[in-house]
């Protein structure tokens, strides 16, 4: 049996709804600001300067017809976010994990599924990563070099690479699933929300500067002819390729596994409830939550190894209520992050290039050429004052530094999700750094401003062509009911979230051989002994047709964008 869940904001474990109507919305908004974080973070992997280099040509070439793009591009973008976000929660693994899940170990022709599909999408996946590492990077040194004009590009191209050991430093663990780091988590959260809002208070700083006029502002946001001729279709893509981040998902269904509801804890020593039922737990970690092994093939007693004290083993127990309760609320913060921060900056950098440049009043200025970032720069301290060139050099290099540090978290979750290769932080910055370093250095020396933004906009097309190759997997994993689903008894019990043992701590040699050995056998007795009906979290038939028709979007954008670069045309 299997029912589609009902989303409710009320709050969780309680038995009756609370009898005043304030009481009651003023415990949803109390519940809703234990889920501010993993928006904002989504938000600036959106705000970062491939985005600013394509909203910027698209503005000073086809005026405001784009914004209808930003807009479209800004929903989709907020739908895959919360399908990442459903990922993650209710299975318990990001998306890369569940790749190499379904393709790694396959019955039949492992070697087949492994090099014909697991790794070529594994390298698709790094392929983004490094794309987008590439627009923070030389975003970041024109930032640089416009706050410094004497400052060479490719010193600036070098000086920016350098940011991994005063970012990673703090927030090297970040984002750690387990309690331990939740602090931690929240202070990082906290760090990135100032950045973006900082980005956000400049931007209408700006706005305000520019005076645009904002009846042909609004009329941007309508489907119009201008979007897809004279080149207008290649810009299209290319927006599309900055707006909906490939990494941002990866790491989207990674944050989303945290519980950030108020815990119901269960101590060591104390039995779970008879028909209580585990989705991410097997018998053996059932055990190490309630104090005790089962007697399969007797095990050794980890009471007599360490103390269950410092085994830190309290866990969370979650029910089909607080489920639908978590993903009402994280789902709300991930839309209204992308909507009311994500999706303004991105239309006012395209408003603020239409105002001062498509329809400045500058008679040098030709329209229907793109306008890169230094150039922007330079016009606004021409026609609105050097305070707003200042202000859009900051805000860039402020958004740079920002993206760049959830490019690096997205890299680790990609390889540790495809090859299960955990290596540090800073180690895996290094890695993607220096492979983005050589063409950035090069391009800046032997071709300037020019040469780095044409790089910049080729990066956007170049994620836009990965986009996908991520969304299927995400599709097709939230679709299937099999993977989607939790099972539920009459007391709704259906996941229990055990904290890590603290890693000072030795586990002994013979849990782990038998942890090894009997694994499969444990996961095999858990899934037949569980009763009661299911609910199925996977999508609807509407919300399938809506995220297949994304995908045949980004594909067909895609086709034609290769047909128009091997013209040669843009």
């Amino acid at each position: 049996m299997r029912t589609q869940p009902s989303f409710d904001f009320s709050a969780p474990n309680s038995k009756t709804s609370p009898s005043s109507r304030c009481t009651k919305i003023k415990q949803i908004c109390k519940n809703q600001l234990r889920f501010i974080g993993p928006g904002l973070v989504a938000s600036v992997a959106y705000c970062d300067p491939g985005n600013w280099a394509t909203d910027l040509g698209a503005g000073s070439s086809h005026g405001y017809a784009h914004l209808f793009v930003i807009l479209s591009a800004s929903v989709m973008a907020s739908v895959l976010q919360v399908l990442a976000t459903r990922l993650g929660y209710i299975t318990g693994k990001d998306l890369a994990q569940h790749c190499r899940e379904r393709f790694y170990d396959r019955p039949k022709r492992k070697l087949l599924w492994r090099w014909g599909v697991l790794y070529p999408l594994y390298f698709l996946c790094e392929g983004g990563i490094i794309f987008t590492d590439l627009a923070e990077l030389l975003g970041s040194a024109i930032a640089l070099h416009m706050l410094f004009p004497r400052l060479p590009l490719f010193v600036g191209v070098l000086l920016t690479s350098m940011d991994v050991f005063v970012v990673l430093a703090f927030f090297s663990s970040y984002p750690d699933v387990s309690n331990k780091h939740r602090k931690s988590m929240h202070f990082f959260e906290v760090f990135v929300a100032f950045l973006i809002f900082i980005v956000v208070i400049f931007f209408i700083i700006l706005l305000v500067s520019v005076k645009p006029e904002w009846g042909k502002t609004f009329e941007g946001f309508v489907p119009n002819r201008r979007m897809i001729v004279n080149g207008g279709l290649y810009v299209s893509v290319s927006l599309i390729g900055a707006t909906v981040m490939p990494h941002s998902i990866f790491l989207g269904s990674k944050v989303a596994i945290p519980e950030r509801l108020r815990a119901i804890p269960v101590h060591p020593g104390k039995t779970l409830p008879e028909n209580s039922q585990s989705l991410h737990l097997d018998e053996m970690d059932k055990d190490l939550v309630t104090g005790h092994f089962s007697s399969i093939n007797k095990a050794p007693d980890i009471e007599s190894r360490c103390e269950l004290d410092a085994c830190n083993l309290e866990a969370t127990v979650v029910s089909v209520k607080r489920t639908k309760t978590h993903l009402a609320h994280a789902s709300f913060d991930i839309i209204a992050s992308l909507l009311t921060l994500a999706l303004p900056v991105n239309a006012s950098i395209l408003i603020v290039a239409s105002a001062t440049f498509y329809y400045g009043s500058d008679p040098g200025v030709k329209k229907n050429e793109s306008l890169d970032l230094q150039s922007a720069y330079e016009l606004l301290g021409s026609q609105v004052g050097p305070m707003a060139g200042y202000l859009f050099a900051i805000a860039l290099l402020i958004a740079g530094q920002a993206a760049s540090i959830t490019v690096t978290l997205a890299g680790q979750i990609v390889s540790e999700g495809f090859l299960e290769w955990r290596t540090r932080p800073v180690i895996r910055r290094l890695v993607t750094r220096m492979i983005g370093i050589v063409p950035s250095a090069a391009v800046a020396g032997a071709a300037g401003l020019q040469g780095v933004d044409h790089l910049l906009v080729g990066s956007q097309v170049g994620l836009s062509l990965v986009l996908p190759f991520v969304l299927a997997p995400l599709i097709i994993f939230t679709s299937d009911p099999e993977i989607m689903r939790v099972k539920s008894h009459k007391t709704e019990l259906v996941r229990i979230e055990p904290a890590q043992i603290r890693p000072h701590l030795e586990v002994p040699e013979e849990l782990v051989h038998y942890q090894a050995t009997n694994k499969k056998n444990m996961k095999k007795e858990a899934h037949t002994s569980a009763i009661g009906p299911t609910v199925s979290f996977a999508n609807g038939r509407m919300m399938k047709v809506i995220t297949w028709l994304i995908f045949a979007l980004c594909s067909v954008s895609n086709i034609y964008a290769i047909v128009q670069l091997s013209q040669g045309q843009q």
